[in-house]
């Protein structure tokens, strides 16, 4: 369709490990060794509410703490050109949201306590998970953001996360 961007098939296969790390990304990073993880440039921004750095080539944004402490605490992962982000022998990137429906199930039968967003979109706490979803065409994506350090225990609704 000519409204609709394609997935990539080109995606990095990154490792979520909860709380702790992203592919190469430690939660609590500075934006330096953020960078210098993903092999590109450090180019702050600030939205208003956070300070993020995005790195559009790999289809990731990085989130800052604050101005004070710049640790990292959350990586939100574009559904199209982003990596594969694989947790629980699934991939959560760029995957319609029936596709995600049994993994959310099996982590909720596994103890993990599954909370909805105001607007619905699923989240686990406890392993740091929040799928929002995006629009491409007709069809919607799942874009994961992955929570960790102070953000990991603030109310996700007030996050500043775009």
């Amino acid at each position: 369709m000519w409204f609709e961007k394609p997935l990539s098939q080109n995606r990095q296969n990154w490792e979520l490990r909860p709380l702790r790390t992203v592919g190469p990304l430690d939660f609590g990073m500075n934006p330096n060794e953020v960078a210098s993880a993903l092999g590109s440039n450090v180019g702050l921004q600030s939205n208003g509410a956070s300070i993020l750095a995005r790195f559009r080539e790999l289809g990731i944004t990085a989130y800052y703490s604050d101005r004070t402490d710049m640790s990292l605490v959350a990586v939100a992962v574009d559904p199209l050109s982003g990596p594969q982000v694989n947790f629980g022998g699934e991939g959560l990137t760029g995957r319609p949201p029936s596709e995600l429906d049994p993994w959310i199930d099996r982590m909720a039968d596994l103890g993990h306590e599954l909370l909805f967003t105001s607007n619905g979109q699923p989240s686990f706490r406890d392993l740091g998970i929040l799928l929002h979803l995006r629009p491409n065409g007709d069809r919607t994506y799942s874009r994961p953001v992955f929570l960790g350090g102070r953000w990991a225990d603030m109310d996700w609704e007030a996050l500043p996360i775009g």
